[in-house]
């Protein structure tokens, strides 16, 4: 039979879950790619309208190219973020500095406020990934000489709302829902199995 102090030990060991959540930081080029596209379909419906034999789509082929050049573009805007579950200590410190707005049913199910706690818990557990390399956002108090810098919050506020519920739904599934989740799968096999 294996001992609690092997089972701890094993716990601490193996490696936490993780969820990614990508955003787009490009909203002046995504803008620039819906006028290319409007144009791009102009362009065609004047190509289909032309009934001449030597017609050619040559506007097309132009704006088509200018398109894919800007999705290129764009695709470095595209950010990857990863969320590490967080230890139960860290997690239950952060949700009850996150008091429950009244009038939100989400909050007052879980008994505190999940949208903030979101925001307290990304900087601790959340980095930017980078090909194969992980790299933390800064935070970084003011000093005499330089200002403060907070890549977080400048994240939150520049993101969509959408996206900002993905960080959210990220962080509460691997703190809340997956550890719940697994506790009553278990339960419910060990009640079913045969005696």
């Amino acid at each position: 039979m294996v001992s609690f102090d092997e089972r701890l030990a094993a716990a601490k060991a193996a490696p936490k879950d993780t969820r990614d959540v990508q955003v787009l930081l490009d909203s002046d080029l995504s803008e620039k790619r819906e006028q290319l596209r409007e144009a791009l379909d102009a362009a065609k419906a004047r190509a289909a309208q032309d009934q001449r034999l030597t017609a050619t789509d040559d506007e097309s082929d132009v704006i088509r190219a200018q398109l894919d050049e800007l999705i290129a573009e764009s695709a470095e805007s595209l950010i990857t973020l990863r969320f590490t579950r967080l230890p139960g200590d860290v997690w239950t410190d952060i949700t009850a500095r996150c008091p429950a707005r009244l009038g939100a049913p989400l909050d007052e199910y879980y008994g505190y406020n999940l949208q903030l706690a979101a925001k307290l818990a990304a900087p601790i557990n959340g980095v930017r990934v980078e090909g194969d390399e992980l790299i933390p956002l800064k935070v970084t108090p003011a000093t005499e000489s330089e200002p403060a810098v907070d890549q977080w919050a400048d994240l939150f506020a520049t993101i969509a709302g959408s996206e900002q519920a993905r960080i959210e739904s990220a962080i509460w599934e691997l703190n809340v829902y997956v550890p719940d989740s697994r506790v009553g799968q278990l339960k419910k096999e060990l009640a079913t199995r045969p005696a």
